[in-house]
């Protein structure tokens, strides 16, 4: 009877812990990421700093001028509330920390130093110039996070961007929903290109994200809930800056199925929401 109901809460386990490996990996699928090198550099930068600083010090650095590619993507993916989730950024910071290229990192290679150890996962912080209580939150973050999701995440995000050009393994694959191409392009250096397939064979891109994202009810009329995925209303709330009723509007003349599709495509071709903005005030 457990097996059950842990099934059935598996996805929800990040309600009580946190985020996780596979959290982030399903908040990172719905947004386009695949090959784009400078945006994965971007959050490669954003995330390991996180993991060394306190927030208010991450929303400062965010807020550079350098980073305006991928605020936009962060605001859809991993934000509460229209500002940055902390807790996942941090999360994937640590993860990336794991991969060979954080050794080519001046920054990852200092903070391991203060860490005292290579990543999270590679001690128990027994070294290291950390202060107590940074130790006692790092201890419990990876007591939390499977070690193998952890390393995952971070090699998979590198072939996600195209910053490692390989093809994932089976166990990247499935953190990302993505499918393993039997055969992948070879680049001249022996290593293989990422193919551009996305989703798993006979699946859907929007059947496949409205199974995993959350939903909040809208109230459309006095007894009338409205399900929308919060990555959707997050995207007209916050990039489009739309009010619940222009997208109640939208919604209703649109309906769910092709509110939600075009939503999700304006998410992939207009991340910053600037064309569509700029569209709305001569008609949509």
């Amino acid at each position: 009877m457990s097996e059950i109901v842990n099934q059935l809460l598996g996805d929800k386990l990040f309600q009580v812990i946190g985020s996780t490996p596979k959290s982030i990996a399903e908040s990172l699928s719905k947004i386009d990421l695949r090959g784009k090198t400078n945006e994965g550099a971007q959050l490669f930068a954003i995330s390991v700093f996180s993991a060394a600083v306190n927030k208010a010090t991450l929303e400062t650095f965010l807020a550079d001028s350098r980073f305006s590619a991928i605020r936009p993507l962060i605001s859809a993916s991993m934000s509460i509330q229209g500002r940055a989730n902390m807790t996942a950024l941090t999360l994937l910071g640590h993860c990336l920390m794991t991969t060979p290229l954080a050794r080519d990192v001046n920054f990852s290679s200092e903070f391991r130093k203060k860490m005292g150890q290579e990543h999270l996962w590679a001690g128990e912080l027994s070294s290291g110039s950390l202060s107590d209580k940074q130790k006692e939150i790092l201890k419990e973050k990876k007591r939390l996070t499977d070690e193998t999701a952890a390393k995952a995440l971070g090699s998979g995000f590198l072939k996600l961007t195209g910053l490692v050009k390989e093809a994932m393994n089976e166990v990247e694959a499935d953190l990302f929903n993505t499918q393993i191409q039997a055969q992948s392009t070879v680049t001249q250096g022996g290593g293989s290109a990422l193919g551009s397939s996305g989703f798993r064979s006979g699946e859907s891109s929007q059947g496949r994200s409205r199974q995993e994202s959350s939903f909040e009810n809208i109230r459309v009329s006095s007894n009338i809930d409205a399900e929308i995925p919060e990555d959707v209303l997050n995207y007209r709330r916050n990039v489009l800056r739309q009010s619940d009723v222009d997208i109640l509007d939208s919604y209703d003349r649109k309906g769910a199925d092709r509110f939600i599709s075009d939503t999700r495509q304006l998410i992939a071709s207009d991340p910053s929401g600037n064309k569509t903005r700029a569209a709305s005030k001569v008609g949509k």
